[in-house]
């Protein structure tokens, strides 16, 4: 069959196409949405072809192609096929240094993505990861955004984040901001390790790997991380279009995933209703436990105490609902009273403004804890159902029983309990941090001549917060690397008198 036949059976899809000379030898790669259209170009107008792509199409004794489902997928290979091939009319049409490459910076903490030009030798000698060559610079731009969208890797030069603020890349979905640490190392690296994956061409990996992420958060009853993988799933298939190769024409995987995914949806509404039901069943209450109060509090020896509000209704977080409080009445360190501050403050404001009580209360900590706020609903002449799960070993507390009550480590009703309180935890913490960052830019410590910032870290490393360094001795506070007794001296007369004012 002529090269003429077969160009009129090739499919009007996107795909990748390889010229071939008399010797079986690639000659030339190239990437179109649609083969039959791109492909028929070279053999129709000779006249709008260059003398190198005139001299190439007398070369060609062969064509052959890999079918895609986009254009993304189409690029990737494409780039994969120069990069094995090496073509004499890819390498020719342009120095292989000026090809663009898709850059990341896989030696450092929080690594950076962007698009590279040039790789040179003392690119190629670095401990970053090049994905390339591409050909079209224009879609290896647009493929960054998409990436960047979908796993927040940033894509900003700096090399010092501490020294740096939250910026418009992460306010508009393109960054997970680690220069504002609302992101651990750890799952920082784990987007990383993503995003090579799919420009390794390894969807099928990739999208595997999240799925068991997703279904895995949805049995612990996480459901709002497992959401955030769904949804991360959704994107990739959306920009990949069902990306996976047809070569031995296998059912789809991508339809496969989304079916999972729907059935996974399902499964976390009946899951989260059948906990609820043996939460009721568990605890012995009067109604089904759909709203659900839980509290927290956070400090450090009494500095920045604050607390916490999650709502949990049919078994998923109502963020609208959540309240955060700045402890007011309580000075000194007493977690019991600061948990009936907030609970006191929380339903004397429902019952005043006729609002909605909740189903259940739930409050972090023992049988102490739960006869404290048991003592404010009682005060308020309030009859909700109260509970109090203990850490380690996940007891849980009714005021009305004398025995913790223990359900087994596999139980959905125990996920579902330990999931709100570890909720109501982060919140207070989060909020915690917050407050007392906001406090220090703006401490006791400024009024002190000669303590800059660097000074103002460590005296905060060492002691952990203002009330430490004032009970400290001249003698502790000295030994500080870069302290002496006169610098010591300094700080102890100004705290004490800023105490005493």
């Amino acid at each position: 069959m002529d090269i003429k036949s077969k160009i009129s059976k090739l499919p009007d899809t996107s795909g990748v196409y390889f010229f071939k000379n008399n010797t079986g030898k690639v000659i030339y790669v190239g990437k179109a949405n649609s083969l039959k259209s791109r492909i028929s170009s070279y053999f129709s107008d000779s006249s709008q072809h260059s003398l190198k792509i005139k001299k190439m199409i007398k070369e060609i004794e062969e064509i052959e192609y890999m079918l895609t489902s986009s254009e993304m997928e189409a690029l990737i290979l494409e780039s994969k096929m120069i990069k094995n091939n090496h073509p004499y009319y890819n390498t020719q049409s342009k120095d292989d240094k000026s090809f663009p490459y898709i850059k990341i910076t896989s030696g450092r903490d929080f690594p950076q993505i962007f698009f590279y030009r040039k790789l040179n030798k003392k690119a190629r000698e670095d401990k970053a990861l090049y994905f390339g060559p591409f050909v079209d610079a224009d879609a290896t731009r647009t493929v960054i955004k998409l990436l960047r969208q979908i796993f927040k890797i940033r894509g900003c030069r700096k090399k010092d984040l501490k020294k740096t603020d939250l910026c418009l890349d992460y306010q508009i979905g393109l960054c997970s901001a680690p220069c504002a640490n609302m992101i651990s190392k750890i799952d920082y690296q784990k987007k990383v390790k993503e995003i090579c994956l799919f420009l390794n061409g390894k969807h099928k990996k990739l999208l595997n790997k999240l799925y068991r992420e997703m279904k895995e958060s949805s049995h612990n009853l996480y459901y709002e991380k497992a959401a955030k993988i769904r949804d991360k799933i959704r994107s990739i298939e959306e920009i990949l279009k069902g990306q996976k190769i047809n070569l031995d024409n296998k059912n789809n995987k991508n339809g496969y995933l989304l079916k999972k995914i729907e059935e996974v949806e399902e499964n976390e509404i009946k899951k989260a209703e059948q906990a609820i039901i043996e939460l009721k069943d568990k605890l012995r209450l009067e109604k089904l436990p759909e709203r659900i109060e839980a509290f927290d509090i956070s400090n450090i020896q009494g500095e920045f105490s604050v607390g916490s509000l999650v709502v949990f209704e049919k078994g998923r977080p109502n963020k609208k609902d959540y309240r955060r409080f700045k402890i007011k009445r309580v000075k000194k360190i007493d977690d019991y009273a600061m948990l009936q501050e907030v609970t006191e403050r929380r339903y004397s404001r429902l019952l005043s403004e006729n609002k909605r009580l909740p189903d259940l209360v739930l409050v972090d900590g023992g049988r102490g804890q739960l006869i404290a706020v048991k003592r404010i609903l009682n005060k308020l002449n309030l009859k909700l159902p109260l509970i109090s799960i203990a850490k380690k070993e996940e007891e849980i507390f009714k005021s009305e029983d004398n025995k913790p009550i223990i359900l087994p480590s596999n139980s959905e009703t125990l996920f579902l309990l330990q999931r709100i309180r570890d909720e109501a935890h982060r919140f207070a913490v989060t909020y915690h941090r917050n407050i007392r960052t906001k406090e220090l830019r703006n401490s006791k410590l400024d009024f002190i001549p000669g303590i800059g910032i660097k000074r103002k870290k460590l005296l905060l490393k060492h002691f952990k917060s203002i009330k430490d360094i004032q009970n400290a001795s001249i003698v502790e506070i000295s030994k500080i690397p870069g302290f002496g007794k006169k610098m010591a001296e300094k700080i102890k007369t100004v705290l004490v008198k800023k105490r005493v004012g």
